[in-house]
């Protein structure tokens, strides 16, 4: 043991001596590391323009990874200030670490080139000479275009095994003083990784920007209208009555995450609500802390908007819209009630991280319809916020369900500002404990906790109703006759999910009814309160806590269904002694003598439930979904065009695949039905929804898998961030592309299918094909359209982490 010891040291002093060795040869060649400004006011004639010659490379070919928290070496590339950042070994999304980590996000965390090196940032544009020579053999960026030129990826049908697409993958930082020893290691890794190279323009492109010294003009000022606009909201969130510096803290902490977006400027034009230590009409200086309820550290600070100045990428794209409308909208909720606020919460963190505590002096109900005006941006919160990268995190959660919610003047617990302030003690959340390893006291506090409050809201309810009058069809809220918002789908992707507006798909295994109470924990619990750079503690507690808050929300669902039934739909949901041990334990029963006052006439309340409140809900509830409840099997949209009506026709055959026969089948597959008009190409989704027998347990997933049970939804447009697959298929070809995807039965037939209409990663036409995909997206949705990430295309999400590589 102490001679392998020695050796591991030994080991260690020669690779830093070698590296050091490297570093004094680059020294003496092209001069020592030292701080550049490459700012410039303007490009001489021949010169290459970042922004308009770099930037959209960089867009379609390098953000497709090197997009967000989860981008290789953190090198984000949506921006010319992320490329000066440059890259590091540390990790964002870590689950075993101790001690929570400093936070590195872009624009927040630090300010200059000096503070990120100080941070264990690496260059990977040149900081030595500023000569043409030096500039290219000092770039990162440079030498792996360059190692891709002279490696391109073998257009083969198989990508290569010596190239790892695991989401686990281990990182390989290099720097430019080591660059030999990764090309001599790795030769097939150039950039971009895994993916065709850039065509010879491209790459000349930005060799020539590198070779000229990555030169950078400023950006052009915001516009008068933009200046106007934003004049407007930023006077009236820095109102100075303590009611309205209330009410702005609490819109502030729900819309710290939001991409802003003004109705009457570009379509693509988004800002960040922040809070600076400078006041309006000066520039921002943003208030960098991990959460937005955390003390400010300035006795004086004002509510400014900051533009985005990002590429936008799909996955962590929450559109939040603005405009003269919603303005009046926060006044009618929270300035026009007779009510009083006499002091200011403090920043303290085991208050502020409780909504419920922070915010008693605003009226409950006014709060609520805040959530629900925007509740797919609310839940698109906890699913593209930082906490849902990662299996562990969002396997608390089924692959699909619906959410409805409790009407906000029928509920009287969501209305009741008393009755939630009586309770608020019980409705603590993790963040306000901060990182702590002793989960199982933490287990057991938030246990007794929701208990209590459990048994507080089934006293109440049982004195507001002594009759034991159950829920009826009209406690859901149908939007206001005319709010989208109010039935919800939420689709998991492995280790990612999206959400969309209405009930899209078959009847699921499970849905969740939310209250006001349940929607702001979740909202705090995943979002406002999550860490991201947090320990191993924080993680898990909020992963546990995330249970209790999930059998809330389908113990609220249970309540809609007949009182004989919910124990056998229940057991459904959590198979297992264990789980069912469990269950018992966290979830007993309650109210279960109420029995709900809707009549079923079917053996299948579930699905009666959801197709009753979808015809309550009305115009609210959007489109019937005819792509996977189609009882006739030949639904077709009679708005549609002949075209688009034929593929829907021959594409919905494909949702009647289910069970084990669909494992070999990718979680999200794009497909592109060509029409010989390119104008008039058509895109759909095809989502896997993977079935367990429970969700009790953060570990041990594939052991408790029920292929039996699995579906596929078929979606028109896009759903999720991570595509796995690209389909190319004629319209003419569309009914012998069903037929023969409907006779997959194993990874051959699946292999002999995807040769003929997939796209891989080493087809000729990969680029095309993305590039079309993002731009149907655009067109189609020009305000929610973003990147879609690329790193996790062509592999199966499945036992062992398989994947294809083709």
């Amino acid at each position: 043991m102490k001679r392998n010891t020695l050796y591991f040291i030994l080991a260690l002093i020669i690779l830093a001596g070698c590296s050091a060795y490297r570093t004094a040869k680059f020294n003496n060649k092209y001069g020592p590391v030292r701080t550049v400004d490459r700012t410039v006011s303007s490009y001489k004639p021949g010169e290459v323009s970042f922004y308009d010659d770099v930037q959209p490379i960089l867009e379609r070919r390098c953000d497709v990874c090197h997009g967000c928290y989860d981008a290789p070496c953190q090198l984000k590339l949506t921006c010319y200030e992320g490329l000066e950042r440059g890259g590091t070994t540390k990790l964002v999304y870590d689950g075993a670490r101790l001690r929570a980590e400093k936070p590195t996000r872009l624009f927040i965390d630090a300010n200059s080139v000096e503070e990120w090196r100080q941070m264990g940032f690496h260059p990977v544009l040149n900081e030595r000479d500023q000569t043409p020579q030096a500039n290219l053999a000092d770039s990162v960026v440079n030498l792996m275009l360059q190692l891709k030129k002279e490696h391109p990826q073998p257009e083969t049908e198989l990508l290569p095994v010596t190239f790892d697409i695991s989401l686990d993958k281990k990182q390989n930082c290099t720097t430019a003083e080591d660059f030999s020893e990764y090309k001599k290691k790795y030769p097939l890794w150039g950039m971009p990784y895994a993916l065709p190279g850039l065509t010879d323009k491209e790459h000349k492109t930005i060799v020539d920007w590198l070779r000229q010294g990555g030169l950078i003009t400023p950006r052009p000022e915001m516009s008068a209208k933009a200046k106007q606009i934003i004049a407007q909201w930023e006077e009236f969130f820095n109102g100075s009555s303590l009611k309205q510096q209330l009410v702005s803290r609490y819109i502030y902490e729900h819309l710290f995450i939001a991409r802003i977006h003004f109705d009457t400027l570009p379509d693509r034009e988004f800002y960040r609500l922040v809070r600076s230590r400078t006041g309006p009409g000066e520039p921002v200086v943003e208030i960098n802390t991990v959460r937005p309820y955390d003390e400010p550290g300035v006795e004086k600070f004002y509510y400014r908007f900051r533009k985005i100045e990002t590429t936008i990428v799909v996955k962590d794209h929450t559109v939040y819209r603005m405009n003269r409308k919603k303005m009046e909208r926060y006044r009618q909720l929270f300035l026009q009630d007779d009510y009083e606020v006499n002091e200011l919460p403090s920043y303290d963190p085991e208050a502020a991280s409780n909504p419920f505590k922070t915010f008693v002096d605003l009226p409950a109900i006014s709060r609520y319809r805040f959530l629900l005006d925007d509740a797919q941006y609310i839940v698109m919160a906890f699913i593209k916020g930082p906490v849902c990268r990662g299996q562990i995190a969002l396997n608390v959660i089924n692959d699909h369900f619906f959410i409805a919610f409790f009407d906000p003047e029928k509920d009287t617990i969501s209305n009741d500002t008393a009755f939630i302030a009586s309770v608020s003690d019980f409705l603590d959340l993790p963040a306000g404990r901060e990182s702590n390893l002793a989960i199982m006291s933490i287990w057991t506090d938030y246990y007794n906790d929701q208990k209590k409050y459990l048994d507080a809201k089934e006293k109440y309810l049982v004195e507001l109703n002594p009759d034991n009058r159950g829920n009826d069809i009209t406690y859901i809220w149908n939007g206001d006759g005319h709010n989208d918002n109010a039935l919800l789908t939420v689709f998991r992707h492995f280790d990612s999910a999206s959400v969309v507006k209405g009930l899209v798909g078959d009847t699921p295994k499970t849905g969740w009814v939310i209250d006001f109470p349940l929607l702001e924990r979740i909202y705090y619990l995943l979002v406002a309160g999550f860490n991201v750079f947090g320990n191993a503690g924080h993680q898990l507690e909020t992963r546990l806590y995330m249970d209790f808050l999930r059998m809330e929300g389908e113990n609220n669902f249970l309540s809609f269904l007949p009182r004989d039934k919910r124990k056998e739909i229940r057991a459904e949901w959590y198979k297992g002694a264990r789980a069912e041990h469990k269950n018992q334990l966290e979830n007993p029963f309650r109210g279960l003598e109420r029995a709900t006052e809707i009549v079923y006439t079917t053996n299948d309340p579930k699905k009666e439930f959801f197709e009753k409140i979808f015809e309550y809900v009305g115009p609210a509830a959007g489109p019937n979904d005819y792509l996977n409840r189609c009882p006739e099997g030949n639904c077709v949209d009679k708005n549609a065009g002949p075209l688009e009506q034929r593929a829907d026709r021959a594409l919905q055959k494909v949702t009647g695949k289910r069970g084990p026969e669909i494992q070999v089948v990718q979680d999200l597959a794009f497909i592109h039905v060509v029409t010989g008009n390119k104008a008039n190409d058509l895109a759909y989704t095809i989502i896997r929804n993977k079935a367990l027998s429970n969700n009790s347990f953060m570990f041990g997933e594939e052991r408790r898998r029920l292929v039996k049970d699995d579906t596929l939804t078929l979606v028109k447009g896009y759903v999720g961030s991570y595509p796995n697959s690209f389909v190319r298929v004629n319209l003419d070809e569309i009914e012998e592309f069903v037929e023969s995807f409907l006779k997959i039965r194993d990874q051959l037939s699946y292999y002999n299918v995807a040769r003929k209409y997939g796209i891989r990663r080493t087809s000729p036409n990969f680029w095309e094909e993305a590039d079309w995909h993002y731009q149907k997206y655009l067109k189609d949705e020009p305000v929610e359209a973003g990147l879609f990430d690329m790193y996790r295309f062509n592999r199966i999400a499945e036992k062992s982490d398989a994947h294809f590589k083709w």
